[in-house]
């Protein structure tokens, strides 16, 4: 979270804004990132920053693959588990088993920022 908020920041600092809205961030399936830790760690590292009082989206981006073997190209198999709080996208070709590609789903970035502007 803090090389998201030091991001957000260093943007900000090239423009003339009177504070912002919400930051709206993509977080992919396989980082793992939890909601709720993600949430709290803006609010805490944002105090007393320009950033303070905005809200955080958090928008998800599933596991895609496309396969070495068959050329598959789609979603990742999940295996669910009612113990488990979360689910766990399967890393292999959901149609011949073979090796995949990782194409989606591991990333981590800032996808917008709602400013409200300064008036002239």
């Amino acid at each position: 979270m803090s090389d998201i908020i030091k991001a957000v920041l260093d943007e900000l600092s090239e423009h003339s804004v009177a504070g912002v809205e919400e930051v709206s961030i993509l977080i992919g399936e396989l980082t793992n990132l939890g909601e709720d830790q993600m949430t709290f760690a803006f609010e805490v590292m944002t105090k007393d920053t320009i950033l303070s009082g905005s809200a955080l989206r958090i928008e998800y981006e599933a596991v895609r693959l496309k396969c070495r073997t068959c050329d598959f190209d789609g979603p990742a198999k999940i295996l669910k588990n009612d113990g488990y709080d979360h689910t766990i996208p399967l890393l292999s070709c959901p149609e011949c088993g073979g090796h995949v590609n990782v194409t989606k789903g591991m990333e981590c970035c800032v996808r917008s920022i709602k400013v409200r502007s300064i008036d002239v």
